[in-house]
């Protein structure tokens, strides 16, 4: 069944990313810090992509020209970054390392996250950026599969267990935890076999809405015609966990209705039907061990640490993401409401992941397994986002 969606957020890579977007701390001196005061705010974003884009002067922000006085999309990368991570001189200190657990035989194992840029991560395409930008991520997530012996084929899981806190200084806390309920289950082939490849394809505009209900109904039928089935939906304007409460901004839906789908305010562009389409048997035949698994986790965003539930800006509840060891990509069509894509190229992203045999699903360790998904979204401050997400064990 198709899940309706929050609108600078959704599930657990969405709250995460936008979060961070919304500004960060950085030293003085930074790419795109334009009041020189060590703050690499929102609005000094918008401003780089303004210049950028030739609606504003270069001397409006100097900090985000180049050597030759140019604002280009590396320079707008560099500003990201500093907004995120803080300035090179200043790096982010890395998480410590989280014990092992204790594998239960039979039951599939945990896998501890290898963080970094080239291995756990999230991977942002945005569309006023040529290049993604990734987020190293930190901690650990649990894999059970159920396989008999001997068999061919089983299904398999996937939870939080433990993933590092996102503190943004001047932001807030991104509080990612474990369901509360389990995800259901998916294959995993043995021998290989199906294809379990993962692509989505989402519509920042499938048609007018004036209900969540009435935009997952346009949903379905607009994925149905792709041969797909509805993954996300939501209606402009209408809390993301009510059918038909209106919004303009985040905070008219807590404390139990979600997000407000759509910008923050939603302002104009009330009314319109975002759509995800999901394909779960995309790509070439499964190898040996190859396996689907929704990542289960409940997303709240705090505003200050520790990750306690006393000062929660915006809960998103339950959410399952779909995630593969085979290949995965995700493109955006008429992304920021007209007719552009996210990645701006026209070409979608792709991800590849990495099986190991039945044997260490059921029994670990996971070291080798490689995990990957996807997770479009809507109405960020710097527009739509499509990302993707990595896991490798270790």
């Amino acid at each position: 069944m198709a899940t309706r969606t929050g609108h600078t957020v959704t599930l657990l890579l969405g709250a995460t990313l936008i979060a961070a977007l919304a500004g960060g701390r950085a030293a003085a001196q930074c790419v795109g810090d334009c009041n020189g005061d060590g703050e690499v705010t929102i609005n000094n974003l918008i401003l780089g992509v303004n210049i950028a884009l030739g609606d504003q002067p270069v001397s409006a922000c100097p900090a985000f020209a180049d050597n030759e006085g140019q604002v280009t999309t590396a320079q707008l990368i560099l500003g990201v970054n500093n907004a995120l991570n803080g300035c090179p001189v200043e790096p982010t200190p890395t998480a410590s390392p989280s014990a092992t657990p204790t594998v239960t035989p039979g039951s599939g194992g945990n896998c501890t996250l290898i963080s970094g840029p080239t291995q756990s991560h999230l991977e942002l395409n945005v569309a006023v950026l040529a290049n993604p930008v990734t987020l190293p991520l930190a901690g650990s997530i649990d894999v059970a599969c159920d396989v008999a012996e001997g068999a061919s084929q089983g299904t398999c899981t996937c939870a939080v267990a433990t993933i590092d806190p996102v503190r943004i200084p001047g932001v807030g806390t991104i509080c990612i935890a474990k369901t509360a309920e389990p995800c259901p289950s998916r294959p995993v082939e043995c021998d290989g076999g199906d294809p379990l490849g993962v692509e989505l394809r989402s519509s920042g505009n499938v048609g007018s809405c004036d209900s969540n209900d009435a935009c997952l109904s346009e949903c379905e039928t607009a994925c149905a015609g792709s041969g797909a089935m509805a993954s996300l939906s939501g209606c402009t304007g209408f809390c993301s966990l009510a059918n038909d409460v209106q919004c303009s901004v985040d905070g008219d839906c807590l404390p139990d209705n979600g997000a407000c789908n759509g910008p923050d305010p939603v302002g104009a562009h009330a009314g319109i039907c975002q759509c995800s389409c999901i394909n779960p048997a995309a790509g070439p035949a499964a190898v040996a061990g190859d396996l689907q698994c929704p990542l289960g986790a409940h997303l709240t965003v705090e505003m200050n640490p520790p990750c306690d539930g006393s000062d929660v800006a915006i809960d998103l509840g339950d959410s399952c993401v779909t995630q593969t060891t085979s290949t995965t990509s995700t493109l955006i069509t008429q992304a920021n409401f007209g007719t552009g894509t996210v990645p701006a190229s026209g070409t979608p992203a792709s991800n590849t992941g990495a099986a190991i045999q039945c044997s260490a699903l059921t029994g670990g360790p996971l070291g080798g397994l490689k995990l990957r998904g996807v997770v479009n979204f809507f109405g960020s401050a710097l527009g739509d986002i499509a990302s993707q997400f990595a896991a490798d064990c270790q």
